[in-house]
């Protein structure tokens, strides 16, 4: 572990959470290339890295999340499950354990807080995941606290050390595509270096008291048609989209819970998250987009994939 941050750029100390994960590892290397210096929870040994301070312990250990806040200007929390074997277990991480990390800043002096949400957050009866989402971020809205927040609900994330768009990309390799509930549904998306740049020029506490959601700037989002024709090809062949309505994905997802819970390992589908992916309007509202002057989104769907794939490639994995 390093015990002295050796970045010397005249920049603010950022407290961290979900570091090691993928939207973390990309919000790191924009707060370094910002000349931020950084202080990363994690639960486990990371290798040495100019800039950080990796802090050993979890969201459930109060004095952990109180060194990992100590000094630091800013705290963005990134951390949290997507999938869990049942409502407690999310609630038990994703509200109670951001509320350890909350108390923490307050009591270590975070002057602002940053806390990466989910559109899961606006729909909170459909799944387990986004009554989670939005508790969390009630803990927030509903209470007065000694810094300031700003709220990012994402829509689906994608980018270089994506695992679950790789089943997207390795079936339409197959020349079929699976849109759940209806091919009607429609779904902003952002790519993972986009949306770190952008927490990251957050850091200004431009957007205190306010919930934004943010995109690659399409309007509208995407029908999974739209998704298919952006994804790169080497042939001409076109994707066939296959329509799986709820009764279909509901009915796959009871099954994965059942059988996740008896093998005590949570599935990614289950009853709850076919709810989930069934809505059919998961597009940022343009009310609640940001405005920020130094930051707009560089990545096009079809670039973005470009990029994802490349590193896919890279890494072996396609």
């Amino acid at each position: 572990m390093t015990d002295q941050i050796t970045n010397t750029a005249a920049g603010k100390t950022i407290a961290l959470t979900g570091g090691t994960g993928f939207l973390g590892g990309h919000v790191i290397d924009c707060l370094l290339n910002a000349g931020h210096n950084i202080r990363a929870l994690t639960r486990r040994s990371q290798p040495e890295r100019e800039g950080i301070i990796w802090v050993e312990g979890s969201m459930s250990d109060t004095e952990s999340l109180e060194k990992l806040c100590e000094g630091a200007d800013t705290l963005i929390h990134v951390a949290g499950l997507t999938k869990a074997l049942n409502r407690d277990i999310f609630f038990d991480v994703n509200v109670k354990g951001s509320k350890l990390v909350f108390e923490a800043a307050a009591k270590t002096g975070i002057d602002h807080v940053i806390h990466v949400s989910s559109l899961a957050a606006r729909e909170p009866r459909l799944s387990h995941y986004g009554a989670s989402k939005a508790g969390t971020e009630m803990l927030l809205t509903a209470r007065k606290w000694p810094f300031s927040w700003t709220i990012v609900r994402p829509p689906a994330i994608y980018g270089p050390g994506d695992k679950e768009i790789l089943k997207l990309l390795k079936a339409t390799k197959l020349g079929v595509l699976p849109a759940p509930g209806s091919s009607k549904n429609r779904v902003s998306m952002i790519h993972a270096r986009d949306l770190a740049e952008a927490i990251t020029a957050m850091c200004d506490k431009s957007h205190s008291a306010s919930i934004v959601e943010i995109d690659d700037g399409k309007t509208g989002g995407y029908q999974i048609s739209e998704i298919a024709e952006a994804v790169p090809s080497n042939s001409n062949k076109k994707t066939k989209i296959i329509p799986l309505p709820f009764w279909v994905l509901g009915s796959i997802g009871a099954v994965n819970g059942i059988f996740a819970s008896l093998v005590k390992k949570p599935a990614m589908l289950t009853l709850s998250t076919a709810r989930y992916l069934c809505h059919p309007d998961w597009v940022v509202r343009e009310g609640r987009r940001p405005k920020l002057a130094n930051w707009s989104p560089k990545f096009s769907l079809k670039a973005g994939l470009e990029d994802t794939i490349d590193w896919y490639r890279k890494n072996g994995l396609l």
